[in-house]
């Protein structure tokens, strides 16, 4: 006989994930090295030869970490869980766990709009990811009675517009990659600071 009981602590979950995001992290600091044997002659040279990655490297990271607030932050705010909701988790964490890869591509080839292309639809596909997230948990009645769910829509309205900014930039990078990366450092700054949580009046 099936009960209402959660199939496991929202608390876990969001430990799991901590855990998988710490990882996508590291793997992507991994490819931060130097090439060739640096001397007094090339450590500059090579050096430089790493700006692309770095920058790639931190963009990304600003991202993840943004993706992590926001998920600590949902979680912070659901009542129960269900099955539903951990395969939802992991959909959301497999697309990121791809990261590293679109990080690492676009790092090496910044100017390849080929790596602009897969790096703006693997975050269209992340901002997805996160909007089935949470609309799931706002239209099943996972969250607190006492959360206001007008903020929650007023978040899923900006994941839309930050699907559709990933998008276009994938597509423009075909005309230009700057016009890509222009847009790639957009949807950060709409996200920056997180949504507070708004309770509803007693």
């Amino acid at each position: 006989m099936m009960n209402d009981e959660p199939i496991i602590p929202s608390s876990r979950i969001e430990a799991f994930s901590d855990g998988v995001i710490a990882i996508i992290i590291t793997i992507m600091v991994f490819d931060l090295k130097i090439q060739g044997i640096p001397d007094d002659k090339n450590v500059w040279r090579e050096l430089a030869g790493l700006l692309p990655k770095i920058l790639s490297y931190a963009a990304s990271f600003v991202m993840i970490a943004i993706m992590w607030v926001n998920h600590h932050q949902l979680f912070h705010q659901i009542h129960r869980t269900d099955r539903k909701l951990l395969w939802y988790n992991l959909h959301l964490l497999f697309w990121m766990s791809l990261i590293p890869f679109a990080a690492n591509f676009i790092g090496a080839n910044p100017l390849l709009w080929q790596a602009s292309f897969v790096y703006g639809i693997l975050f269209a596909l992340n901002a997805l990811a996160f909007s089935y997230l949470r609309t799931y948990t706002v239209f099943t009645g996972l969250l607190h009675e006492a959360i206001n769910l007008e903020q929650h829509y007023k978040i899923r309205r900006k994941n839309k517009v930050a699907i559709s900014i990933y998008l276009s930039a994938a597509v423009l990078s075909m005309v230009s990659v700057y016009i890509a990366f222009v847009l790639f450092l957009v949807v950060p700054a709409m996200y920056f600071i997180p949504e507070k949580i708004i309770h509803k009046q007693s």
